[in-house]
């Protein structure tokens, strides 16, 4: 078998002929086109009803294949062009060696038409296909026209073809063929059996990939076919082109082979990167993606695989199960859930929403380093939702203090009105408050605190809790209380208690009597308290 040297071949041209003559070869994907509907993957839901459909012979008069590009659309158009023209059909699959199916194959029958509405999309090349659908077919059992990209026609080409679609003459079949169903007209999708193709996994794509290499005779790792697979994005076609191209470089394809045939940054790149725009600093992000610029990875690739880097860490701080959801080995979702623990959901949907607009910029043609840079510079120096809460409520705060002082209004009446969070009455919180006992564990929700949200951390780092009952009680200042309140912070609260000490208290308050509030700790006590929680061993002597 000879091998083509430049890879671009597997893009550009169809055959690539040795020279001499002697040999000709096949990009994998044509080489490996499924020949029957027992061999397409990832579209059981529709080779099923096909092969049904052809075995009772309820053919219908016009199909509509929908879906992403790459999944089966036209190799499914083309073996059902042969099924219902087979001489010898086997359980509704072609059988590939009449003389129909292999004309059909090597396109020597003209009564198969395969169109392209992309350059064919005017109202004279529809009026011309309907001017031979008066002729009956010669060698075959159906005219069969696969119409592909038919949502590129034009309004009047539609028009012209819509009469032909709801009453065409009997040895007529049309496969439309799309990407974007939605730029159909409505009076065509009702003409037409519509079959939505599906998106292929990772792994079924890994499967095939294997499959492949195994008849060509190299060798490629299951890791590096998930890979393949989850840039693919589902489709087939792209995954195999991939794969060809892979083999140009090396005949045992792992990661990294992929990674340098793909322009990818890869697993620990993403990750280093990740942890500098955690640490919010700029300045390492910057020279990162300068490195990365120099090893000529694409600002587009870099661009997808942080924005699947944060999918996946949304994923994991969301469900109870990420494995199910994220495409990756055990040792790398191990890293991405320990990188998830940085990482609030608020943030990570900010980062993912920056991300998608730096990709939208990217995508019209904009210098797309210095596009990513600046997306850099956003995420490191990104606030957090609640920080940005947070100073709002005390921007707010202070314009009505300084009003007061202004205005002269007394010190009672500038006090903003309690917030209702608090479900407890005042003489019930008292009570409560009273009765409660100091929670010897406070200092553990406060570390854990410091990793989630700036603002809380700030606002509770040094302050007491108790227990009593089902409630927390926390002794702070007004200001904190109405941080508190905020249900973005009631959440946040209640998911920490819950992650760290294993269980949810309601929240409120300390606010005890007069009497018990004499009892109070001294000033020393205090002090003592506070170094303990940051972790001083102190003598009781």
């Amino acid at each position: 078998m000879s091998v083509c040297r430049d890879a671009t071949v597997f893009f550009l041209c169809v055959t690539v002929s040795v020279k001499g003559g002697a040999a000709v070869y096949r990009v994998l994907y044509r080489k490996y086109r499924p020949p029957t509907f027992a061999d397409v993957w990832g579209q059981a839901h529709i080779t099923e009803i096909l092969r049904k459909q052809i075995t009772t012979g309820r053919v219908a008069h016009a199909y509509l294949f929908t879906g992403s590009r790459g999944i089966g659309k036209t190799t499914c158009a083309k073996i059902l062009a042969k099924a219902v023209n087979c001489l010898h059909p086997k359980d509704g699959d072609p059988c590939g060696e009449c003389e129909v199916c292999r004309g059909i194959e090597n396109e020597s029958i003209t009564e198969v038409v395969e169109m392209d509405a992309a350059s064919n999309n005017g109202v004279g090349d529809v009026r011309d296909l309907q001017e031979r659908l008066a002729f009956a077919p010669t060698q075959t059992k159906y005219r069969v026209y696969i119409i592909d990209e038919v949502h590129m026609m034009s309004d009047s080409a539609f028009n012209a073809l819509l009469k032909t679609l709801e009453e065409p003459p009997q040895h007529v079949l049309f496969i439309l063929a799309t990407t974007e169903v939605q730029a159909l007209p409505a009076t065509i999708l009702s003409r037409c059996q519509r079959m939505d193709f599906r998106r292929i996994s990772a792994e079924d794509i890994a499967g095939r990939l294997e499959e492949i290499a195994a008849r060509e005779g190299v060798i490629i790792e299951h890791d590096a076919a998930l890979l393949i697979g989850r840039i693919a994005d589902g489709g087939m076609r792209d995954a195999v082109s991939l794969l060809d191209q892979c083999l140009t470089r090396s005949q045992l394809v792992d990661e990294q082979v992929v990674r340098d045939a793909a322009g990818l940054a890869g697993h620990e790149h993403i990750l280093e990167l990740s942890q500098t725009i955690y640490r919010r600093d700029a300045a390492a992000a910057i020279i990162m993606l300068d490195r990365l610029y120099g090893m000529s990875m694409d600002m587009l690739h870099l661009g997808d695989e942080l924005l699947s880097h944060y999918r996946s860490l949304m994923i994991i701080n969301t469900v109870s199960k990420p494995e199910e959801l994220i495409i990756a080995t055990t040792e790398q979702l191990a890293e991405l859930k320990e990188d998830a623990k940085n990482y609030p959901l608020s943030r990570i949907m900010g980062i993912i929403d920056t991300l998608q607009g730096t990709m939208e910029r990217m995508g019209r043609g904009a210098q797309r380093r210095t596009e990513m840079e600046l997306a850099l510079m956003k995420l490191c120096r990104q606030a957090d939702e609640d920080d940005k809460a947070v100073i709002a409520a005390l921007e707010q705060r202070v314009k009505t203090l300084e009003r007061a002082v202004r205005e002269g209004i007394p010190a009672a009446e500038t006090k903003p009105k309690q917030p209702e969070a608090p479900p407890v009455a005042n003489d019930r919180l008292t009570q409560i408050s009273d009765a409660a006992q100091p929670f010897d564990r406070w200092s553990e929700v406060i570390a854990a605190l410091e990793k989630e949200s700036n603002a809380l951390f700030s606002m509770l780092n040094g302050s007491r809790a108790f227990v009593s009952d089902r409630y927390l009680l926390i002794e702070t200042t007004d200001m904190a209380a109405d941080l508190l309140n905020q249900s973005a912070s009631k959440a946040i609260m209640h998911r920490i208690l819950e992650e760290t000490i294993g269980t949810d208290y309601r929240l409120a308050p300390y606010r005890p009597s007069a009497a018990a509030g004499s009892k109070e700790p001294s000033q020393a006590d205090r002090l003592l308290e506070r170094a303990r929680s940051l972790g001083a061993n102190i003598s009781e002597d």
